[in-house]
């Protein structure tokens, strides 16, 4: 409880800040309670205390910050784990490079969708890094992508607490 506390103070201390500063973090493909920071961004908004358009401003350019670390690390670094993987669970070299070939023709698109999704999203961070799928390419997809999410999150939560102002307004106990 202490940790979702703290994101929720994170945003409201800091504002577009905290914002950026945490989906930074997600946008690597870190696991984080990132519905905590939406719904205190929603909260500032109907306080007049934050913009709902600079809200998913800077909560797509920490997650797309974020998205480029992974890449870069898993560019630089992660085609060593893959081949300690390979060889550990005895897959063969040629199946790995067909899956690298398909990735590399189809992966922008992969993140874009993974984004949405969020299951497969970090697999497709990093593998894209890893593959080394074209940087504008990836850069173009997870604008895209991270845009679509972030606009989602912060006007669902904006509505949502607006729907519970309203139902309490009309006397009904939350």
């Amino acid at each position: 409880m202490a940790d979702v506390l703290s994101l929720y103070d994170l945003v409201v201390k800091y504002g577009y800040a905290g914002i950026f500063i945490f989906l930074l973090y997600e946008g690597t493909g870190m696991p984080g309670p990132v519905q905590i920071v939406f719904l205190a961004s929603a909260y500032l908004i109907k306080k007049g205390k934050l913009n709902l358009i600079k809200v998913v401003f800077y909560a797509t350019l920490g997650n797309l910050c974020g998205n480029i670390l992974a890449y870069v690390i898993g560019k630089y670094k992660g085609k060593y784990f893959v081949k300690y993987l390979l060889n550990k669970l005895k897959i063969k070299e040629e199946m790995y490079l067909k899956i690298e070939d398909w990735y590399k023709k189809k992966g922008g698109f992969v993140v874009f969708i993974s984004r949405l999704i969020g299951i497969p999203r970090t697999p497709a961070i990093w593998a894209s890094g890893i593959v080394g799928i074209d940087i504008k390419s990836y850069i173009f997809f997870s604008i895209l992508g991270d845009l679509v999410w972030a606009a989602f999150w912060t006007v669902f939560t904006y509505y949502g607490i607006n729907f519970l102002y309203l139902v309490k307004k009309l006397g009904f106990k939350i």
